[in-house]
C-alpha cells in the first residue's frame, strides 16, 4: 500500500506520463484493428489517466486500485467514473467489460506466478465474449541497475530515485522525499520479471485466444521498454 505521500509525489510529479503515452496508442490500436469497447476496466489504474483519457472519446471506463490514496486523487479528478479499491488478484466484478486493462508493469508487482493466474482467470470471467484483454510487462533486457537521480518537486522538496537489481529476476524501485534536506519519507517498490512466454501460456490456459506479445503496441511505433501482452476471450463464451 502506498503512503498518502507518495500518492501525492506520484500525482503531481508527472509519473502520468506513461498512461497518457499508452493511452493516445491504445486508441489508434482500437481504432485500426476495428475494436470498438462500449465499456473498459483499468487494473491498478492508480489516479484514473488511463480512465479519463478512455472515458473522453466516449467509453464507459471504470478503474480499481489497491492503494486508497490513488484512488481519493481519481475521484478527485472525476467523480464521474466509478473506482474501487481492491486487490487485483481477488477482484471480481459482477458486471462485464469489453477491454481490460493493466499498465505500469502492475503485473510485475504481483510476484507469485499462481497469483497471476488468478488474476488472469477471474479477467476472463468479467470480460465480455470477444472482449480484449491488453497489459504490459516488464523487458528484462531494459531493466538495470542505475545511478541515483534527484530532481526538484518544490523549492523545499526534492525527490530522490534509484533503481537496482537486488537478485534474480528481481527489480527494486527506491524513492526518498526530502523536505528541506530531511528525509520525509522512503518508498521500495519491489517487482517480480516474469518470462513473457510463460504469461502468453499461462494467458492460454485460462481460454485467451489470439494471444500475443511484442515490444511495441503499434507496428510502427517504436520499441518500448516493456512487453505488450494482449489476449481475446472467445465469442462464444
Amino acid at each position: 500500500m502506498y503512503s498518502e505521500v507518495f500518492c501525492k509525489v506520484y500525482n503531481e510529479f508527472g509519473w502520468n506520463y506513461y498512461p497518457e503515452i499508452f493511452g493516445e496508442q491504445l486508441l489508434q490500436w482500437l481504432e485500426r484493428n476495428g475494436v470498438a469497447p462500449k465499456n473498459a476496466m483499468d487494473l491498478a489504474c492508480g489516479t484514473g489517466i488511463l480512465c479519463e483519457i478512455l472515458h473522453e472519446k466516449g467509453i464507459c471506463a471504470s478503474g480499481m486500485d489497491f492503494s486508497e490514496g490513488m484512488i481519493q486523487i481519481a475521484r478527485q479528478g472525476n467523480p464521474e467514473i466509478h473506482y474501487d479499491v481492491a486487490d487485483m488478484i481477488t477482484y471480481r466484478p459482477e458486471k462485464q467489460f469489453d477491454l481490460v486493462t493493466c499498465t505500469g508493469d502492475a503485473v510485475n508487482h504481483i510476484a507469485n506466478l499462481s497469483d497471476v493466474k488468478k488474476i488472469f482467470q477471474n479477467v476472463y470471467a468479467y470480460l465480455s465474449p470477444g472482449g480484449y484483454f491488453v497489459f504490459d510487462i516488464l523487458n528484462e533486457h531494459e531493466v538495470s541497475d542505475s545511478e541515483p537521480f534527484e530532481m526538484d518537486f518544490t523549492e523545499s522538496t526534492r525527490v530522490w530515485f534509484q533503481m537496482t537489481r537486488p537478485g534474480e529476476k528481481q527489480v527494486n524501485l527506491k524513492v526518498r522525499v526530502f523536505e528541506e534536506n530531511e528525509l520525509r519519507f522512503e518508498e521500495n517498490i519491489r517487482e517480480t520479471i516474469h518470462d513473457p512466454s510463460v504469461i502468453c501460456q499461462m494467458l492460454r490456459e485460462c481460454g485467451f485466444e489470439h494471444v500475443t506479445c511484442s515490444d511495441r503496441l503499434l507496428e510502427d511505433s517504436n520499441p518500448g521498454t516493456t512487453w505488450f501482452v494482449i489476449g481475446k476471450k472467445k465469442k462464444g463464451e
